[in-house]
């Protein structure tokens, strides 16, 4: 399948003083994406798993696809074995993971153009960032990102009964059930619930 890249894109030919350049994030489909990986610093540790939803950017927020892949990682030395003990991962379990270039072209496909929403949308975008930078190729989502993490900050910071701003603690507030904590695809869904949950708020 083969996305358009129209104007709107951070490439430089974007016009932010024209206000049409903004009127398409609202007709964007959105990437709900969540990112495992061998370790939270993100110039050294690399991507184990990556999960998205493509979903209508109007409500109901219909779900479109999803996407769900295994990358093969190169400098397990390098890992955070706490981290490699959360996804639970082995040698034979991600004996079909893809290397980081294909995974990342698979991606490119399914999200382009696509607003990037998630949980602390910050660090996986900048994960991303940093593996299409090293491919030598830009990454396909569109500029701008919606941060779960802040829309739950901003709606029930007046609740006490919400100590931290964490995904499992947002779910348990919502009355979510999380399902497969520390999955890719799983917390995309999560994140896609609590997103909805939010909204309503």
């Amino acid at each position: 399948m083969v996305y358009s890249r129209d104007k709107c894109r951070h490439n430089g030919s974007m016009n932010i003083s024209d206000p049409k350049s903004y009127s398409n994030l609202r007709t964007r489909p959105l990437i709900f994406l969540d990112l495992e990986t061998t370790g939270l610093k993100v110039q050294e540790h690399e991507i184990l798993e990556i999960g998205a939803m493509k979903v209508e950017s109007k409500k109901p927020f219909k779900i479109l696809d999803q996407f769900e892949i295994r990358v093969k990682p190169k400098h397990l030395e390098k890992a955070d074995q706490r981290s490699l003990e959360v996804v639970e991962y082995s040698d034979i379990a991600w004996s079909d993971a893809k290397p980081l270039d294909q995974a990342l072209r698979m991606l490119d496909e399914f999200a382009d153009n696509g607003v990037l929403v998630g949980f602390n949308v910050h660090f996986d975008w900048a994960v991303l960032d940093k593996a299409y930078h090293f491919m030598g190729r830009e990454d396909p989502f569109y500029y701008q990102r919606v941060d779960a993490m802040s829309m739950a900050y901003s709606k029930l910071f007046a609740k006490h009964s919400i100590k931290r701003f964490s995904l499992a603690e947002t779910c348990r507030y919502l009355d979510i059930k999380q399902q497969e904590a520390h999955h890719a695809l799983a917390d995309a869904k999560t994140t896609y619930l609590v997103f909805k949950a939010l909204m309503k708020q």
